[in-house]
């Protein structure tokens, strides 16, 4: 319990995570229990939201395009500006990592074809892969108001209460969704609650993180209590939605131990989730960040170098253990040179890409016909894809606005564009005429490296610029490999 000096102002903030199951301890004696959570005193979670910059940097998150039409007040009784709030809780968390960019897309949400016109009629428009939905589902005024001496018991909230306070709780609701298929994510959700304590001079606030045991004291004004306090859990609801969508470990930011259980759950539960190839690659990406990848030595005695340096036992395999190491450690590419520095190491080989299309490796296609690429590679690696029609004009048609993630899985078919109903085509224009697919494979993710002249957005032409000299740019890389692969496809008049 959280007791509330008289004269003062409080506040209990509690984020709605799933408890896990904990093994009961061997019984032993006790001599005092403690009766109060550990404590933080935070004016609001601008902090939280600058540490979450670096970590996404760290964790190597780039270029994910979200949006959100706000998030409504259900219950009708606070004011508006939760939409921006999302944007600066958004911006903050990219202002060096670029992690994110927000598309502020008016039309309603459940309009997608609003968004497909969008992109055609505005070519320069980059669709969001997400989006950010959420309501204010709880506004309790006065929930205990006028008492000389009292307590409350909330869901997850303990209060005391002295004379002439009033308690209100506010509760957020927040979940991302895919916006191409209306997908609400599984298990990247929020639920906060926040119980304002009012009082005849000044206001404090605070909170408890129930599952890691954490109390945020955050400090409000009279004046601006409740808003202040709905912007609070706005800020730590998006740092909880986002640090879930690109699993990060999130609760770093918010002070809380790695070895937590409630979060060390929510890794395993990541981890879980994970098919063997993508423990393997994403054990790859940290050791070649890291400079563990030395040419052609296997990534078995690469990983067992990592784990002995890391305080893991060496075995060479991916495990949960090894993965929560590699979760909660920055690892090389975002951090100075400084200390020991590890020998320069040859990159692994790049893998093939096979090219084929919805008319096979040697296509032909009429007139107005739209153009179906498929493509996969022999390992996993990273893939990009370039379009020249018969004039020369270049343009990267993956990854794109529509699949934003260049890694590819090995021997996994990438049809570009994708689905039944695509949101984009490449359609043949002249006649008699040979238009070209190029596509450069690495197992590392190079296209961030490629001089600016080639970083025009995807599906829009790269100014000056043939696909011979894209090509040149990929290969004159240095610190890694890359191979390429090219497909021709015939045009045919009109029939």
């Amino acid at each position: 319990m959280v007791m509330v000096p008289r004269r003062a102002l409080a506040a209990l903030l509690s984020v709605g995570l799933v408890t896990s199951c904990m093994t009961p301890p061997e019984k032993a004696m006790v001599a005092k229990q403690p009766s109060t959570a550990p404590a933080r005193t935070v004016s609001s979670f601008s902090e939280a939201l600058r540490c979450m910059d670096d970590l996404l940097w760290t964790h190597g998150k780039r270029d994910i395009y979200i949006t959100s039409n706000g998030i409504p007040d259900e219950t009708g009784r606070l004011l508006g500006g939760t939409k921006e709030m999302v944007i600066t809780s958004v911006s903050r968390m990219a202002d060096k990592s670029n992690a994110f960019s927000f598309v502020d897309f008016e039309p309603a949400l459940d309009s997608v074809n609003a968004l497909y016109w969008m992109v055609g009629v505005r070519p320069e428009f980059r669709a969001p892969s997400y989006y950010i939905r959420g309501a204010v589902t709880q506004l309790d005024e006065n929930v205990l108001a006028d008492a000389a001496s009292a307590g409350i018991s909330l869901p997850k909230v303990d209060l005391s209460v002295s004379q002439d306070q009033i308690v209100s709780v506010i509760s957020v609701d927040l979940s991302v969704g895919e916006l191409t298929t209306r997908r609400i994510l599984p298990g990247v959700t929020a639920s906060n609650s926040i119980a304002v304590v009012q009082s005849g001079k000044g206001a404090d606030a605070g909170g408890i993180i129930n599952k890691a045991g954490l109390s945020f004291q955050v400090s409000l004004s009279r004046s601006e209590g409740m808003h202040q306090a709905l912007r609070t859990l706005v800020e730590l609801s998006t740092i909880e939605v986002l640090g879930k969508l690109t699993r990060v470990p999130y609760w770093q930011c918010l002070g809380i131990e790695q070895t937590n259980p409630a979060f060390m759950t929510q890794s395993r539960d990541w981890f879980d989730e994970m098919s063997e190839s993508e423990r393997q690659a994403y054990a790859q990406r940290v050791l070649q960040a890291d400079g563990y990848m030395q040419g052609n030595e296997p990534a078995a005695a690469a990983l067992g170098r990592w784990q002995a340096d890391h305080d893991v036992i060496a075995t060479g395999r991916m495990d949960f253990d090894t993965y929560q190491r590699m979760l909660s450690s920055p690892t090389a590419k975002a951090m100075p040179a400084s200390g020991v520095t590890k020998a320069a190491a040859a990159p692994p080989p790049a893998p093939d890409v096979v090219l084929s299309s919805g008319r096979g490796p040697q296509p032909s296609y009429r007139v107005g016909e739209a153009l179906s690429v498929r493509a996969s590679t022999t390992a996993d690696g990273f893939l990009y894809c370039y379009y020249a029609d018969a004039q020369g004009a270049v343009s990267r048609i993956f990854p794109n606005r529509f699949q934003p993630d260049a890694f590819v899985e090995a021997k996994r078919q990438v049809e570009i564009p994708p689905g039944p109903q695509p949101p984009f085509n490449i359609r043949m224009e002249k006649p008699n005429a040979t238009e070209t697919i190029a596509c450069v494979t690495s197992p590392q993710e190079v296209g961030l490296a490629l001089p600016e002249k080639y970083k025009a957005a995807d599906l829009q032409v790269i100014p000056q610029t043939g696909l011979d000299d894209v090509l040149a740019a990929y290969s004159s890389l240095t610190k890694t490999t890359v191979k390429s692969s090219r497909m021709a496809v015939k045009v045919l008049p009109a029939g």
